[in-house]
Order: C-alpha cells, then sequence, then structure tokens
C-alpha cells in the first residue's frame, strides 16, 4: 500500500488543452483555387484561341501517323494530323487536321495540301530532309474564293505555289509527246519555267497543256511567239548539211518546250495571262512563216505515190508556198477507175493573190494552168525517198483546163521525172520485142560463117603467106638504103650546106661582089638620067635629030 501511494505523488501533472474558435475560412483552400482559376483561364484561352479543325483526302496514306504528322507552311508548324481513317467506300482516306487559328483566313478553294516526302524525278530530287525528320504535310494557301474546311489533297506537289511570281499561259497541241508533269520551259536554252499541267480537250481532238514561266521571264513571251517541243533530239537533213537540235540533258529525259521570236520578225507586245499558243512538234515547223488567207486544191494521180505523206511541201521553182493536207484513193461506182487524190492547200499571200476575190482566184488559176501550169512529184530527199509536190510551168504539156467538177478545183499533173524514163524504157523495150531478132540472129550466124570460111580459105592464108616475104624484102631495101644510100645522101646534104655558105659570104656587105654591084648600079642609074634627059630633048625639039643640041632652025 505504501509503494502505491508513494507512485502516485510522483506522477507528472497533465496541461489541460486551450480552445480556441474556429476561423471562418481557411488557407489551405488558397491553393486549389488558384489552380482552378488558372486552368480556367488556360482553357478559356486554348478555346478561343484554337484553330479550325479541317478534313483532308489523300488516296493513301503512306508516311502519314496520327498525332505526329505536322502541317507546315515554309516550314513553319500551322497544324498537326489528329486522326486517320478510311472513307465510307474505302476508295480514298480522310485525314482529320488542327490548324492555328492564324491558318483560317487562308483556308480557301483554292488552297492546297499535299504530302512532302522524297522523291528523285528526272528533273530533280526533292524532300531528302524527311529522310531524317518524316514526311509532312504541306500548303499552299489561297487567296480566292470562298473559306472552306474540306480538301482534296494532291498527289503530285504543285509545280508552282501562289507566292511564286510569274505568269501562266496555255498551248494547243495535237499530241503530248514526252512532256510531262514539270518539264522544263526554255528560252534561249535557259529554263524559265515549268509545264504546270496537262489535260485533253472535251472534242478529244487536242490536248491543252498549261505552263508557267517565271518572272521576270514571262516578258519575253510575246503574242507573236512561236513554242516548240524540244524532247530529244531534233535531226534534220537537209541540202545545207545534218543540223542536230536540242535544249539540255534534262530535256532529252524528261521532255521539255522552248519558245522564242519568229526569225525575220519583229516582236509583238508582251503577252497576258492565260494567253493560247499552237505547240508546233519542233524548231522548223515553228519557224515557218503562216499566213491566214489559204485555198485549196485538188491533184489526181495515177502512179504510185509511196513516200508522200501529209505534211509535205509544195513548192513553186523551190519556194515552198503550200502543204499536204489529205491524200485518199478515189474509184467509181464499179472500180472502173482508180485515182490518187491529193488535197493541198496553198498560202495565198505567197502567191500574190491575197487580195483577190475567190473568183478572181479561179480566173488566175485558170489562166496559169492555161499556160502550161503542172503539178508534179518529186523525190525531196534521196536517203529516205520522201516527196514532195512540185509546181511549174510545163510548155510541152498537152494542154489541159482546171477540174472544176470535184470539192476543190483540180490542177492536171504530169509524171515524176523517173516515172517518164521508166516509161520511155518500156516503149523502148516494147519496140525491140517487135524486131525480127530471130531472122537477124539467122543472118547474123550466116554472116559469121562466111567470115569464117574466108578466114581459113587457102587463098587469104596464101596471099597473108605472100604479104610476108613482100614485107620481108621491103625490110632488107631498107637495110640497104641505111647502109649504101644514106651516107652518100649525108655527103650530098653537106655539100649542098658549103655552097650556101659560100653564097652567104658572096652575099655579104662588106664582101667586093657587093660593091661592084652596087658601082654597077650606080652608073646603070646614070646612063638612065641621060637616056631620060635625051628622051625629053627630043619630045620638045625634035629638029634636034638633025641640027645637034646647039643647032637652030633657018
Amino acid at each position: 500500500m505504501m509503494e502505491e501511494k508513494n507512485n502516485t505523488e510522483t506522477a507528472p501533472e497533465y496541461a489541460e488543452p486551450v480552445i480556441q474558435p474556429r476561423r471562418s475560412f481557411s488557407l489551405v483552400w488558397l491553393v486549389p483555387l488558384v489552380a482552378l482559376l488558372i486552368g480556367g483561364w488556360l482553357a478559356v484561352k486554348a478555346i478561343s484561341e484554337k484553330g479550325p479543325t479541317i478534313t483532308i483526302t489523300f488516296k493513301t496514306a503512306t508516311d502519314l501517323e496520327a498525332g505526329k504528322t505536322k502541317i507546315k507552311y515554309k516550314d513553319v508548324e500551322i497544324g498537326q494530323v489528329d486522326t486517320i481513317r478510311l472513307s465510307e467506300d474505302a476508295s480514298h482516306i480522310v485525314v482529320k487536321a488542327n490548324m492555328v487559328k492564324q491558318a483560317e483566313e487562308f483556308l480557301t478553294e483554292s488552297t492546297q495540301f499535299w504530302v512532302v516526302r522524297a522523291r528523285v524525278t528526272g528533273g530533280e530530287v526533292s524532300g531528302l530532309g524527311t529522310l531524317f525528320s518524316g514526311a509532312y504535310i504541306a500548303v499552299d494557301p489561297g487567296k480566292n474564293g470562298k473559306t472552306i474546311h474540306h480538301f482534296k489533297g494532291l498527289e503530285i506537289p504543285p509545280v508552282i505555289t501562289m507566292d511564286l511570281p510569274g505568269r501562266h499561259f496555255r498551248l494547243k497541241a495535237t499530241r503530248l509527246g514526252s512532256i510531262n508533269y514539270g518539264s522544263p520551259v526554255y528560252y534561249r536554252q535557259i529554263k524559265v519555267g515549268e509545264v504546270d499541267g496537262f489535260s485533253l480537250d472535251e472534242d478529244g481532238e487536242t490536248v491543252d497543256i498549261q505552263i508557267f514561266i517565271q518572272a521576270p521571264y514571262h516578258q519575253y513571251v510575246r503574242r507573236n511567239s512561236r513554242f516548240w517541243q524540244s524532247s530529244g533530239l531534233d535531226l534534220e537533213l537537209s541540202a545545207q548539211g545534218l543540223r542536230v537540235d536540242t535544249q539540255s540533258v534534262v530535256s532529252l529525259m524528261i521532255g521539255g518546250i522552248a519558245f522564242g521570236a519568229l526569225e525575220g520578225v519583229g516582236p509583238e507586245e508582251t503577252a497576258g495571262e492565260n494567253t493560247q499558243f499552237r505547240l508546233f512538234d519542233n524548231y522548223s515547223a515553228a519557224q515557218k512563216m503562216r499566213y491566214e488567207s489559204t485555198g485549196r486544191c485538188q491533184l489526181y494521180f495515177d502512179q504510185s505515190i509511196r513516200g508522200l505523206a501529209i505534211g509535205a511541201p509544195v513548192e513553186f521553182r523551190g519556194i515552198e508556198i503550200g502543204e499536204v493536207v489529205d491524200i485518199r484513193l478515189e474509184t467509181g461506182s464499179d472500180f472502173d477507175a482508180i485515182a490518187i487524190s491529193v488535197t493541198i492547200d496553198f498560202e495565198a499571200e505567197r502567191c500574190g493573190m491575197s487580195g483577190r476575190t475567190d473568183e478572181e482566184r479561179l480566173q488566175s488559176l485558170a489562166a496559169l494552168v492555161k499556160k502550161g501550169l503542172r503539178a508534179q512529184l518529186k523525190t525531196g530527199n534521196l536517203l529516205t525517198g520522201q516527196l514532195y509536190v512540185a509546181l511549174d510551168f510545163h510548155q510541152d504539156a498537152v494542154p489541159q483546163s482546171v477540174n472544176f467538177s470535184g470539192e476543190y478545183p483540180g490542177i492536171p499533173t504530169v509524171p515524176e521525172d523517173l516515172e517518164g524514163i521508166m516509161t520511155d524504157i518500156s516503149h523502148f523495150i516494147a519496140r525491140l520485142d517487135k524486131l525480127p531478132l530471130e531472122d537477124m540472129g539467122q543472118h547474123l550466124d550466116q554472116t559469121l560463117r562466111g567470115m569464117d570460111k574466108l578466114v581459113n580459105s587457102p587463098a587469104l592464108i596464101q596471099a597473108v603467106q605472100s604479104l610476108d616475104v613482100a614485107m620481108q624484102d621491103l625490110k632488107a631495101a631498107t637495110e640497104t638504103i641505111n647502109v649504101s644510100t644514106l651516107p652518100s645522101i649525108n655527103g650530098t646534104f653537106e655539100k649542098m650546106e658549103k655552097a650556101v655558105g659560100e653564097i652567104e659570104t658572096l652575099l655579104d656587105a662588106d664582101a667586093p661582089l657587093q660593091y661592084d654591084l652596087r658601082r654597077a648600079l650606080e652608073e646603070l642609074t646614070a646612063a638612065a638620067r641621060a637616056v631620060k634627059s635625051m628622051a625629053d630633048l627630043i619630045e620638045r625639039h625634035p629638029e634636034s635629030l638633025i641640027r645637034g643640041k646647039g643647032g637652030r632652025a633657018d
């Protein structure tokens, strides 16, 4: 009992709790309240700054990933792919993307989207950076049209973007050739643009090619400029030799287009946006002078025209005045008459008929045909055998007139020179067949037999032997003359030469004979003068013969 009392006395005393009144608001709730306000502000800001949501359709989802693929413009991120799904008919994929608010004003009908990935084409290599960073969707903002949020993505990147200065033009061609999307356009062998696209016209007869020429080169496209295909090598073999023309190695692989001014013609004003031009097949075709005023005529040939093609030139004495536009075979109702019809177009301005009416042109044509104008096929290239139509005057041609019974006026034709030669050869062979060659051969055989008998006859052999003996005698006589006669003749010639020398000595000016001859001539001259004086005296005084020189008559 004593121990329990001691333990009770030594136990510590406990303090009584002080109870204070409870506050109305705790500071602990301030932190979540601030966080709630910040979150609300961020939410409001996110909603206010959130851009539009768009959908883009592509054929495939190659290199695209939901939540990762970015949408960029000039390498600046302006959106991100949210989801990728198949369309309802599974023909394409639908990409849903969230854009920044600043991009809303550029989402118009002219906006274009395409996937940027590594591409290798004949003209260039692009998108190599995506090998490390991944593919992304590029955008070309549009400025025209109403705002839309549904777009159809391009499978091929556009050649021209909205911010690239320059001008668009359209070309009309009968065929596309090797031209493709992105093919280069050259001016003086300098690349100045590219092919932006191409399509087939509604009638299906021509191809519409869209090209873009960059600034400042678009100012060199004039209203009279000529465009031609520069694809591959342009080879031309003519009278001037072999001509090879190409623009660049790239144009050899992927094709190309070139343009320039018409030679000899001054440039006109600059062509405007979307001006339409004709695309020629090559440079030579582009440089041909084109005239608006043309006439059409028809030619009929009854010979082979192998080597003549549509587009072949029509020339008058070497000057091209038109081309062949149609070739067809015309037959009678029962094939009783077969002729080849060749339709040609001639340029009236080159023929001096630009200012005349159709009736006046027909009258002029009739007058020319009456004077001998004819059409003829001639070979233009010996290697290829190509033919062309030559118009010229043939004075020896059979008189004919213009045929007005057909669809177009018909110009008479004459055979080709080679065909005329072959015809003459045929006529010669026909005449040769009419000759009695068998009878002539028999007579010739008889003649040869007679000659054989004559040659082998004894009389001819004896005559030949006698002639041989005579020739031997003649040879012996010649040897005798050479041995005996010729020395005598040589001695005679020596004596004659000596006599001539003596004569020359006598006739020398200083020789005595010459002196004596001169003196004798002088005396003879004096005697002649005396005789003349006496004759004169006798003529004047005949009585002097009786009385003498000094006598007088009584």
